[in-house]
């Protein structure tokens, strides 16, 4: 899923913000409003998209004051990609025996 995907979008209401889904429908279900303050999404950013599934890897969009898009993942998303970098880093370790000593002979040139 990606912000070019149908979603939810915030909107200013009031002092705070109203968010409708794709079809411009106001959400009112308990469960999905707790699911997006629990998102933590900065009052300041603009453009908001949030994801309508809740195990989409890519659970909110926007921009900040300065333009540039930032994004909150899924919890589970970070977990995944945390463990497949450590599992790359059993390989790394078992290769930097060779690069040093290539490095050394290269430097000895």
């Amino acid at each position: 899923m990606n912000d070019s995907s149908p979603g939810i979008s915030r909107r200013r209401s009031g002092k705070g913000f109203s968010y409708r889904d794709s079809a411009g429908n106001l959400l009112t279900d308990a469960n999905d409003l707790a699911r997006i303050a629990a998102l933590g999404i900065p009052p300041a950013w603009s453009n908001v998209w949030i994801c309508a599934d809740a195990r989409g890897h890519i659970q909110a969009t926007g921009r900040d004051v300065k333009g540039r898009k930032q994004y909150r993942y899924h919890t589970r998303w970070h977990d995944v990609r945390d463990a497949a970098k450590y599992d790359r880093m059993i390989a790394f370790g078992k290769a930097l025996p060779a690069i040093r000593e290539r490095v050394e002979q290269d430097l000895a040139l």
